[in-house]
């Protein structure tokens, strides 16, 4: 017995040091990426996949399998294994494949041309990665460690997040290797609108479409052939599109009438129709092939790639860019001085994008983030490219009826009329608290506030507070808050501030419960929202909650845990 003790302790004194090493080998591996070292790269890899099995193996046996099973210290033993197991799979059969690609992302954007070759080379190791760490993020995922002693606890709760978000990137990643080439003109000239959405007047798509360009595609090769603002598409008499009696009833004729408007549905597609249909009448003999969205937060992640970029007179950084282009613009320049600004960010980003890249590696990261964050959006209108793209996040589709998914979406607009969105902060939560015949019920809550002090906003200028010409006190923001519960269930027992909300009727949308508020902000005191939802008969996975992305850096979406 104490020889087995004895064993043991050994056994697991040697996982430690096998993870230790791991551990210390992604942080080389990491390094070695940045800094573009391809012998360092290779011994961290080596170094990686030799400790990771390692402790796989140690893990992989009857011993240890009977210590999961004790009560004191099962839950760690079973961590433990998982990690390990997990890790391994990682190490042999997702960095590997990758490996060897980083090297050709040097060659990926030179001299205003992407190499579409070089991209469908990618597509496999990116596919065999992707299923690799798929593998490992399914391997640990279900494993309780909340009960885990000492440091393994947030150590494990951190690789799981890591994994997690490794294999949710490589996806994104596999399919803009797979949609890229056509999208770049592999099979044709393709054109775009690109859309630069302004969070700092809030939209539910991430913000007021303030400036476009279009984007011609051909065969790798990109060129912004012209630049505007909303303003060169005029307001329409009838809407550009039909609207469905719900559309009207949930957010007016405007969402089909005013270019700044179709971000009022979270919904991407279908604000990229209307956008198209605005586009087509201003220049009918120029057919677009999709509408792009970006914000500037997603620009700020693309400047890691990029290196800075110098725009009137001032570097924009990752740091400083959202700043620079969200805020100051509105407190220093005239609305002439300001659409030129805009512009010429537009212009410099975009060719720093297209040219010779500071690090092709933190472009790729800084547009999987952005995707991620649906701060990256497309709507494509080519059979292929909408193939392609198909159930990818940066289509920003609506979820619909599903069999087993709830799908909670939340949308905020801003009616203030002003660039006050800068100082808006706000979170969301949703949980499923019971699970009866099928049915989940959920609980939800939502705070909003401002980021600066009443006398601070009351000091603003007009450019940016609006000065009230929609009723808003200069100052204060109206925020229109757009709750979606999942598809045929109910929205109920709202309270705003712990007061009782009764709303004027009853709307739905697509199947969905809807439920509109008008939230006024005047202090950084938290404005608190909380309802309850029922969804669907038979909607019993776990569900997903879309919340509109900001100007804080960061994923204000979610996911919560069934009930059932």
């Amino acid at each position: 017995m104490v020889l087995a003790s004895a064993f043991v302790c050994y056994q697991a004194w040697q996982v430690q040091r096998d993870l230790t090493k791991a551990e210390a080998s992604v942080d080389d591996l990491t390094a070695a990426i940045d800094s573009g070292d391809a012998a360092a790269r290779k011994q961290a890899i080596m170094d990686l996949q030799d400790a990771a099995q390692s402790a796989e193996e140690r893990t992989d046996g009857p011993l240890w399998g009977a210590l999961t099973k004790l009560p004191a210290f099962g839950d760690d033993a079973e961590a433990v294994r998982a990690l390990s197991a997990s890790l391994s799979m990682v190490a042999t059969d997702g960095v590997g494949p990758l490996s060897d690609s980083i090297t050709d992302l040097d060659r990926v954007s030179v001299g205003g041309r992407i190499d579409i070759d070089l991209i469908e080379d990618l597509q496999d190791p990116v596919s065999q990665a992707r299923s690799a760490f798929e593998a490992a993020a399914a391997e640990v995922d279900n494993i309780d460690c909340s009960g885990c002693v000492g440091a393994l606890q947030p150590r494990f709760d951190e690789y799981v997040e890591r994994v997690d978000e490794a294999a949710s990137a490589l996806a994104s990643t596999e399919t803009a290797t797979r949609a890229l080439p056509d999208m770049l003109g592999a099979s044709g000239p393709r054109d775009y609108l690109l859309i630069f959405q302004n969070n700092a007047e809030i939209r539910a798509t991430g913000g007021m479409p303030g400036s476009w360009a279009q984007l011609h595609a051909e065969d790798g090769e990109l060129e912004m052939v012209k630049q505007g603002t909303a303003g060169d598409f005029p307001m329409t008499a009838q809407p550009v599109l039909p609207l469905t009696d719900e559309e009207v009833a949930v957010y007016g004729k405007e969402i089909s009438t005013y270019f700044q408007d179709p971000g009022f549905t979270p919904d991407f597609p279908r604000a990229g129709a209307l956008w198209r249909a605005h586009w087509e009448r201003k220049f009918p003999d120029t057919p677009i092939d999709g509408v792009i969205a970006l914000d500037p937060v997603a620009m700020s992640y693309l400047i890691d790639g990029t290196g800075p970029v110098s725009v009137g007179g001032t570097t924009l950084t990752r740091q400083n860019l959202v700043e620079e282009l969200l805020n100051r613009p509105y407190l220093e320049l005239d609305t002439s001085a300001q659409d030129e600004l805009f512009k010429e960010a537009a212009r410099e980003i975009f060719d720093a994008i297209t040219g010779d890249l500071q690090s092709p590696v933190d472009l790729v990261r800084g547009l999987s983030k952005a995707a991620e964050e649906s701060r990256l959006l497309v709507a494509p209108f080519a059979e292929q490219d909408a193939a392609a793209l198909a159930d990818s996040n940066v289509l920003g589709a609506m979820g619909g009826d599903s069999e087993t998914t709830p799908y909670v979406d939340i949308g905020l607009n801003d009616a203030t009329g002003s660039k006050m969105s800068y100082y808006l902060r706000y979170w969301a939560d949703v949980r499923a608290v019971s699970c009866t015949g099928g049915t989940q019920e959920l609980e939800a809550s939502m705070s909003l506030s401002q980021a600066i002090a009443p006398a601070e906003a009351a000091k603003l200028p007009p450019s940016v507070t609006g000065g009230g010409n929609y009723g808003t006190e200069p100052g204060s923001q109206l925020v229109i808050v757009r709750l979606y519960g999942p598809a045929g269930g109910k929205i109920q027992d709202i309270k705003i501030d712990g007061k009782e909300m009764k709303p004027s009727r009853d709307l739905q949308l697509d199947g969905r419960p809807v439920v509109f508020l008008a939230m006024i902000l005047e202090t950084r005191n938290d404005v608190v929202v909380t309802w309850s939802m029922t969804a669907g008969i038979g909607q019993t996975g776990d569900g997903t909650v879309d919340v509109t992305p900001g100007v804080q850096p960061g994923n204000k979406s979610s996911s919560f845990a069934s009930a059932c």
